[in-house]
């Protein structure tokens, strides 16, 4: 049986005032062949890294394999899971997730 393995990403996941980035490294993977799914807070990925040589070429020696990547991430309970937007560019997906509004800091003004 031929087993998928996959490794977890470098990945890391900054707090903003209005919002959290999460950033990871996808090497050599395109948009359509990543996955993103939130089920609860959970949120997962799944990327797949399609390795072809260009027309003309013939491979005649490889060092390394491109890695299949999966990880899975418990977001916050300030995040507001209905405005996540990812991008995947240079091998980097980026995803944006904003606070929910009740939970981002107020100035109350004085009277």
């Amino acid at each position: 049986m031929n087993e998928v393995k996959y490794v977890v990403p470098a990945a890391t996941l900054e707090e903003r005032p209005d919002g959290y980035t999460l950033k990871a490294q996808l090497p050599g993977v395109a948009k359509e062949d990543a996955e993103l799914h939130v089920e609860g807070r959970t949120l997962t990925l799944k990327a797949t890294p399609k390795c072809q040589n260009p027309a003309g070429f013939k491979q005649v020696a490889r060092e390394f394999d491109y890695e299949n990547y999966a990880m899975s991430l418990d977001l916050p309970e300030m995040a507001d899971l209905a405005t996540l937007e990812a991008k995947l560019a240079d091998g980097v997906l980026t995803v944006n997730i904003k606070k929910r509004p009740e939970t981002q800091p107020k100035k109350i003004a004085i009277g």
